[in-house]
């Protein structure tokens, strides 16, 4: 072949992959929340996203050139979906970007080393359980967790979404993934037989997705829930000026008062009573100190006045300062925890402490080994946050006593803890079953600043916890969303993002076990293991050569 004709051959691949990779950069961006596409409808276009990547990949000329350019066009648009992060941590934007576009750079790249192998084993196969690998890795391994924009994340809402009883999230972007590979040999292939092959994946999720019944409600009375969702901006947080404490405070109760209807339980948000918490041997000392500790001291007991004045339980986010102590005039502490309150009518307490510090929120993923480093990290990054809160073990429930006399078990995963399988998993599940009856998620998502995309995206990746576990999810979140979701993939009801305004739910029991609940993180964990054998025996036995 003439040197001319091959040097042109080259250049039109070149700009053939640029252009797949432009509109697979875009797909995925419309889909996301704060895109183009209404939630309501992103199953194909997530789809289709998938099938552009995977098509630029199998007909790129250079690996290289490829892992850049992937890199580059998913760049701009993580750019765009993360800009929250901006009014946290402007030195973490960027980065944070660029992290999350290598994954689908990886993708391309890792696709186009095993295309080779394509006319052996599906494509759909290979994408999906590619795809699968690395957004596992993502979400749950590197750097503690990244469990946002996932592609099964699309499925929300959908006829799919029960795959998410028997394989979690997972088996949702499996979907994603392998259907996406399926189109991308839809583009090249020729031969009905070829694509029959490749249809077989897809196939039988989607009919594994149609035969699982969706889960019904127990006949029984349900839990009358006031969730209250307040308005805040994120700095209550970091630091919540003594002189705003009390008009804030006031309108909570006034928001609640409103509302009130003899509900069987009130809850308010992550981190909405300041202070020192409801610790009784914190109280105590507090109390002892006299009138120059009654700043810390004033809001629990209001609190804690409130709910026995009502007659119905409270459930509330708060600080947690056990073990406190006096020393050269300052108040130190053995503990210092993020708590989810239940008080009774009675004025007993039960506690639950986060067991999964937020990455970069709240913790700083492996840099926390070394102290004088992550100060410096967090001089630079982050000024004016701290990070030290330390880690419950404590993963049981708590008990609600309903009006009637009913006793429900709930799981209070707190905040980032709802959009991790794993950790919400760990609060809901002995012996391989389920033991609470529902899930109530309390967050405070000023994170998310002016905007409502990150919110969003909060909402559907804790929203998939219902379906996994069997049981309903509620959230109550600071600047929302706050919504119920069901185990059969709906969301019951919500409010509108950044408003001061309340919800009254009826929870419903379901009874019955899940896949996912037995067996946690089994379909993610078989796919590394896969791919793992297939670059094992990719490396040990060469390039294999394609069919005629």
């Amino acid at each position: 072949m003439p040197a001319s004709r091959l040097r042109g051959g080259m250049h039109d691949r070149l700009w053939q992959t640029l252009l797949w990779l432009a509109f697979a950069a875009a797909a995925w961006w419309a889909v996301q929340p704060g895109g183009i596409i209404p939630s309501s409808m992103t199953g194909l276009p997530a789809i289709v996203w998938v099938a552009l990547l995977v098509r630029a990949a199998i007909g790129a000329r250079g690996g290289w050139t490829l892992l850049v350019a992937t890199w580059a066009f998913f760049l701009v648009p993580w750019l765009v979906v993360l800009a929250w992060v901006s009014d946290v941590s402007s030195a973490g934007w960027p980065p944070l970007a660029i992290y999350s576009a290598a994954y689908p750079a990886a993708l391309a790249v890792l696709l186009r080393w095993l295309d080779r192998w394509r006319w052996v084993i599906p494509l759909s196969v290979v994408a999906g359980v590619l795809g699968l690998s690395l957004e596992y890795i993502r979400a749950e391994i590197v750097f503690d967790a990244w469990p946002f924009h996932l592609a099964g994340h699309a499925l929300w809402g959908s006829g799919q979404i029960m795959l998410a009883s028997m394989g979690g999230v997972w088996a949702c972007s499996l979907l994603v993934f392998a259907a996406g590979g399926l189109l991308a040999a839809a583009l090249t292939a020729s031969r009905w037989q070829r694509l029959a092959w490749e249809s077989v994946l897809p196939g039988v999720l989607l009919v594994i997705a149609s035969i699982i019944p969706s889960p019904v409600p127990a006949e029984m009375p349900g839990a009358t829930v006031l969730a209250v969702q307040t308005n805040l901006p994120q700095d209550n947080k970091i630091g919540w000026p003594i002189e705003r404490q009390q008009a804030d405070i006031e309108s909570f109760l006034s928001l609640t008062a409103e509302s009130f209807d003899d509900p069987d339980l009130v809850v308010w948000p992550e981190t909405m009573v300041p202070g020192f918490g409801f610790d009784p041997a914190t109280m105590q000392l507090l109390d002892e100190l006299g009138p120059r500790a009654d700043v810390l001291a004033r809001w629990p007991r209001l609190i804690m006045q409130s709910a026995t004045e009502s007659g119905t339980s409270w459930l509330v986010g708060s600080p947690t300062w056990s073990g406190i102590r006096i020393e050269e005039g300052a108040v130190e502490a053995t503990g210092r925890f993020n708590s989810a309150v239940l008080i009774s009518p009675d004025g007993l307490l039960q506690r639950y402490d986060k067991t999964f510090l937020t990455p970069f929120g709240e913790t700083m993923p492996y840099v926390r080994a070394w102290p004088w480093l992550e100060s410096l990290v967090m001089d630079v990054g982050a000024a004016g946050m701290r990070f030290d809160l330390d880690v419950s073990e404590r993963t049981l429930p708590l008990d609600l006593t309903a009006r009637g006399g009913d006793v429900w078990s709930l799981a209070t995963p707190i905040c980032f803890e709802d959009a991790v399988p794993s950790v919400t998993r760990s609060l809901c599940v002995r012996d391989g079953q389920v033991d609470v009856d529902a899930i109530i998620n309390i967050s405070n998502d000023g994170w998310f600043g002016s905007s409502n995309a990150g919110r969003r995206a909060h909402a559907v990746a804790a929203a998939f916890r219902a379906v996994e576990m069997g049981r309903p999810l509620l959230r109550v979140a600071n600047t929302g969303i706050t919504g119920l979701y069901l185990p059969d993939g709906a969301t019951a009801t919500s409010l509108e993002p950044q408003i001061a305004a309340t919800m009254t739910v009826n929870v419903p029991r379901y009874g019955g076990q899940t896949m996912q609940a037995r067996w946690g993180n089994w379909l993610p964990r078989l796919c590394v293991l896969l791919v793992v054998t297939f670059v094992v025996v990719r490396i040990a036995v060469g390039p294999s050569k394609r069919a005629a």
